[in-house]
């Protein structure tokens, strides 16, 4: 099942479930305070019925502050529902803001999707 965001945004979340139980949203644009809820909401709808979810950052070109407070946001609720988060993180982009943060210290990140998906549960 593939879910694309309003193309008006600049920003796309793209849904899949490569794996029994694992569900990847794939990100790319801008995540800010106009695009974070599109994330929000796939976030929130996918935590019901997965045990991982993958986000995959990759493409992501901006994170902002909005972007971080979901990933917050993420990690909290899937911890509440025992969903093991996972965050595929590269480039200096995501990185950056990540590591000023200190959220890089809290989320488990993983340098690629084929990373992420794979890792053991």
């Amino acid at each position: 099942m593939t879910e694309n965001s309003s193309s008006a945004l600049p920003i796309d979340v793209v849904v899949d479930r490569p794996a029994s139980g694992v569900v990847v949203a794939t990100v790319s644009g801008e995540l800010d305070m106009l695009t974070a809820p599109s994330l929000r909401a796939t976030v929130t709808a996918e935590l019901t019925d997965c045990a991982v979810l993958v986000i995959d950052l990759a493409g992501v070109s901006f994170l902002g502050s909005a972007g971080l407070a979901v990933l917050v946001e993420a990690s909290h609720e899937a911890e509440r529902r025992q969903v093991e988060l996972r965050v595929v993180a590269t480039g200096r982009t995501v990185r950056r803001p990540l590591e000023i943060t200190g959220l890089d210290e809290v989320l488990t990140t993983f340098p690629t999707r084929d990373d992420a998906v794979g890792a053991p549960g």
